[in-house]
């Protein structure tokens, strides 16, 4: 499992059903780990699980994952705080999403969502998903 930043692996970027993180991608996955680590200095540097990272058109569709999906480009992460609550979690990203360069944030139930979509204003959402102006989902 090598390494991609001192506390996550290309591993984890994987898609839940085996498929690798895409290489032609590797910058992106790059500002995954920066955004993983910058993430995980601010909430005291305890262990965050990756619930999801990439996912391939096949597997989103089957978890019944946005249609546009940040994931499917490689540029989102679903992570869970080992010792925070959730809410703790989700404040402390909030706080920060600027200076973190956060494009993207959900809060669900279990989990947090933050991606790097390319844009210039940030994307908040609570639940199962968000809408844009165009009304397109982004989740």
């Amino acid at each position: 499992m090598k390494k991609l930043s001192k506390n996550i692996s290309w591993s984890e970027l994987k898609c839940k059903d085996g498929t690798p993180y895409p290489e032609k991608w590797e910058d992106r996955g790059r500002r995954l780990a920066e955004l993983f680590e910058d993430i995980r200095n601010l909430t005291g540097n305890f262990p965050i699980e990756v619930y999801s990272a990439y996912r391939t058109e096949e597997w989103n569709r089957k978890i019944k994952g946005a249609r546009n999906s940040q994931h499917k480009l490689g540029r989102a992460l679903d992570l869970h705080h080992s010792v925070l609550t959730n809410n703790e979690f989700y404040e402390i990203i909030w706080t920060n999403r600027e200076e973190l360069r956060i494009r993207g944030l959900g809060r669900y139930k279990t989990f947090i969502h933050v991606d790097i979509r390319p844009s210039d204003k940030i994307v908040v959402w609570l639940g199962s998903g968000v809408k844009d102006s165009q009304g397109k989902e982004n989740a």
